[in-house]
């Protein structure tokens, strides 16, 4: 496919790389030569130098030819601009990379449709939502999220759950925002009406939007020690953890440097203990006792200041420390340093541009821990008929529907759902059933 990437910056040249090693026909376009120049010592990709606010500078990118064009210069309003010439002068697909979370009408890392740009990407709630997963990780056999985003499947044990075990799993109350879509049981996923009595050591698969799994999860658990957290940083991303943290945590505090931004933050998180000081201060870390959280993430602006918080807060004891990584490649160096996970725009956003090329059928999969199954993500085809119900879609016999995502919204579902051009399923089946999974899909076109 021909790709065409607006911006030379650290994200721009890391997904030009990654999408033409993988085969893609990749344009970096960027006003900078300097840049451009960086960028084709470490990809192979076509470089062009032109304002990409420009149309001649997009018309000579070809953007007319592009099945995608991606937009991630270090401007909101650049990206816009760009995004949206690029899609009135035909190209199939566009996304621009909006950092400023107040521009987003919902709490979604991504928006769709809006200014005519097929796809609007928040890094800043993007890679929230990954700290947030790495955080989920540490209590749930699996965390995966599918259709950028927009849905979250989780398998949740139900050892010792007074709200799960003895009952059957469609009567578990989560909530009307989760569904029970499957168990786990002795390896092998099960269809929710294939149990009758849940038991010690069976899990449950659930479906929904990532807010509300996450708070299941914790009714699932019932836990009498409920999470202590500790969030070094209180820009837009450490902002954003620390609240979303603090929905299901007993405590969470945040440790900022800059007063003014702390008496911001104190007013905005109520259920957050806000602290002005520096995270990478031995002294600030001991007085606030943060060798007592069970989880620390760092989340600055700046890799040294995470790096440094990280190591510090693992050496005081705290067992599970989690980073925002920068610059590309630095993730290696905090794994070999010791720190648990991390997570990186630009990793963040080239996952989502991955499951937005063009086309239909299956455009990603992850394995389900614990299983055989594997979770395909389903794009439908834009021919689907009228009146087409989920039913129609005639699965293996070991394969289960697990989300239903229209519009970058989960949706609960049953048999007699109605189906739509384009949306978007999240199917488990077992790897030899995969190509008959495609060709059911490919069906509904007749």
């Amino acid at each position: 496919m021909r790709i065409v990437v607006l911006g030379a910056g650290d994200v721009g040249t890391f997904i030009a790389k990654e999408l033409s090693a993988a085969g893609h026909d990749v344009v970096l376009v960027d006003r900078s030569a300097q840049a451009l120049s960086f960028a084709d010592e470490r990809a192979d990709v076509l470089t062009l130098r032109g304002n990409v606010t420009r149309r001649l500078a997009l018309r000579q990118a070809k953007v007319d030819a592009a099945d995608l064009v991606v937009a991630v210069t270090g401007s909101d309003e650049t990206n816009l601009v760009a995004a949206g010439l690029a899609a009135e002068l035909g190209a199939r697909r566009t996304a621009a990379r909006v950092d400023d979370p107040d521009f987003f009408d919902s709490h979604s890392g991504v928006e769709r449709g809006v200014l005519g740009i097929h796809l609007i990407l928040c890094a800043s709630r993007l890679v929230c939502d990954e700290l947030i997963r790495l955080v989920q990780r540490l209590e749930s056999a699996y965390v995966g999220q599918f259709a950028g985003n927009g849905v979250q499947v989780v398998l949740a044990s139900v050892n010792g759950s007074r709200r799960a075990l003895g009952r059957a799993p469609r009567d578990v109350d989560l909530g009307d925002r989760v569904d029970v879509v499957g168990v786990v049981r002795d390896g092998s996923l099960r269809a929710p009406h294939a149990v009758d009595r849940l038991e010690d050591d069976d899990a449950l698969l659930l479906s929904g939007t990532p807010e509300h799994v996450l708070s299941a999860t914790v009714l699932i658990r019932e836990a009498s020690h409920r999470q202590r957290a500790i969030v070094v940083g209180g820009g837009d991303v450490g902002s954003q953890v620390a609240e979303r943290l603090s929905r299901t945590a007993d405590r969470v505090m945040l440790v900022e440097h800059d007063a003014c931004r702390c008496e911001e933050l104190a007013q905005e998180l109520s259920d957050v203990t806000v602290v002005s000081g520096d995270g990478t201060s031995l002294a600030v870390l001991q007085d606030e006792h943060a060798e007592t959280a069970d989880v620390a993430l760092s989340a600055t602006h700046a890799d040294e200041v995470n790096l440094m918080s990280a190591l510090m807060l693992r050496d005081l004891g705290v067992k599970n420390v989690f980073a925002l990584v920068h610059r590309p490649g630095y993730a290696e160096v905090y794994a070999h340093l010791g720190v648990n996970g991390t997570a990186s725009v630009h990793d963040a956003i080239l996952s989502i541009v991955r499951r937005t090329l063009p086309g239909t059928g299956v455009v990603g999969s992850e394995s389900l821990q614990g299983t055989r199954h594997e979770l395909l993500e389903v794009l439908l085809p834009g021919t689907v008929p009228s009146g087409t119900r989920l039913a129609d879609i005639a699965l293996p016999p070991d394969a289960h529907f697990v989300a239903l995502v229209r519009r970058g919204t989960s949706l609960r579902f049953t048999s007699d759902s109605p189906i739509e051009r384009r949306d978007i399923l999240v199917v488990a089946a077992l790897p030899h059933s995969i190509r008959n999974v495609e060709r059911a899909v490919r069906q509904l076109r007749r």
